[in-house]
């Protein structure tokens, strides 16, 4: 399968005043993928004064400046677009200059006739997974962590145009660091709508029966300490709804026999594989003999679920995939299932939550209901599914 052709760049309109001005308008996944902070980014590179803003359907932009500026500005906008954006058209026109020196980001315009392709989750990036793990980070260990290159899209939000008011995140106001965050060109989480903190973002917390909440609210165990109970519940043998990104997962140790077959019979999957979790690639060629276009499979932003040849010493329980010698493998994609699976320090099947032939749950209130009889523990959180 082919990339999809770059759209064509607009050519500046030769002229022989000091500066021009364009009204642009790029169609495509341009929203919820860092665009208007990469645009203003580059209109400062470039010394260019205008704006840009979110519509329905599109991102528009009015750019001034010396034409070869601008010219260079519409080259680098298709050239270097953010990794998630993907430009399906750019058409630009002439406007008057308007004598604008400085550049911004505008309210969004909201256009009910009018539609906008939504981006999809993405996997937790490279820069947030170092921050997840960095002790001197006021992030450290905080399962929400996101920033404009990963994170949820699709799950949280409502109606386009993109931005944290038509999202599940607007119930989190920002606290005054995360604001300054949002403020600041240049900052990874400038205009990043999902942007939080242990401070003012969403929480997690483990219902179990031990905790003495009867599966009705959050109970005494939260943050950091509900994913290490929830770990030892999971070294105990027992099984674990896990609100995820987009539903609930049932997670298993993947090496202890008794407790998948335990979950099989909750769940009623007698013989389908069940897809296996783990954090890290080198976790993963632990399990399976790689081939270099499977591991960069597992690596990409999507985390698919990867069919791959399972080794002949891997620490896998055999009800895990029942006479095959290959396993569906994927890596963490959330900082929520980093650190479980840290805390855990051993593989474990995330299968569907539901039970067989069934729709998966999403909602906490659904999956107490309707995952009583499965799951052990949940593992839940307060950022809504939409």
């Amino acid at each position: 399968m082919t990339a999809p052709a770059a759209p064509a760049v607009p050519v500046v309109p030769a002229a022989p005043a000091e500066r021009v001005a364009l009204r642009i308008r790029v169609t495509g996944v341009v929203q919820g993928v860092g665009f208007r902070p990469f645009v203003h980014r580059l209109a400062a590179r470039h010394g260019l004064g205008g704006g840009v803003r979110n519509g329905s359907g599109d991102v528009r932009i009015d750019v001034e400046g010396p034409p070869a500026e601008v010219q260079a500005f519409l080259r680098a906008l298709v050239a270097e677009a953010p990794p998630l954006a993907r430009i399906e058209h750019l058409a630009a026109e002439p406007v008057p200059v308007a004598g604008v020196a400085t550049f911004a980001i505008h309210p969004s315009e909201d256009e009910s006739d009018r539609r906008q392709p939504v981006s999809p989750d993405v996997a937790l990036c490279p820069a947030c997974e170092a921050e997840l793990f960095d002790p001197a980070n006021r992030r450290y260990r905080y399962p929400f962590i996101t920033c404009t290159d990963c994170g949820p899209r699709f799950t949280v939000i409502e109606a386009m145009p993109y931005d944290r008011e038509r999202t599940s995140m607007r119930v989190f106001p920002q606290c005054a660091d995360c604001l300054r965050e949002y403020r600041t060109p240049g900052d990874r989480r400038y205009h990043s709508e999902s942007n939080s903190c242990p401070a003012c973002g969403p929480r997690v917390w483990l219902e179990a029966p031990e905790s003495g909440t009867g599966g009705t609210g959050p109970g005494a165990r939260t943050g950091d300490e509900a994913i290490a109970s929830a770990a030892r519940l999971l070294r105990a043998g027992l099984i674990i709804a896990v609100r995820g990104l987009g539903g609930f997962h049932l997670a298993v140790d993947a090496t202890d026999e008794a407790a998948v077959r335990r979950l099989r019979r909750r769940k009623e999957r007698e013989a389908k594989p069940l897809a296996v979790m783990v954090r890290t690639l080198e976790d993963a060629r632990a399990i399976a003999q790689l081939t270099p276009a499977e591991e960069t499979l597992l690596t990409s932003r999507e985390r698919p679920i990867v069919l791959v040849r399972r080794r002949p010493d891997a620490m896998l329980a055999p009800s895990v995939a029942p006479g095959l010698d290959t396993v569906g493998l994927m890596l963490a994609y959330t900082p929520l299932h980093h650190l479980l699976l840290e805390a855990a320090d051993r593989p474990l099947v995330m299968t569907s939550g539901n039970r067989s032939e069934e729709p998966i749950a999403t909602a906490n209130a659904e999956a107490r209901a309707r995952l009583a009889d499965i799951a052990d523990a949940f593992l839940l959180h307060d950022r809504e599914i939409v």
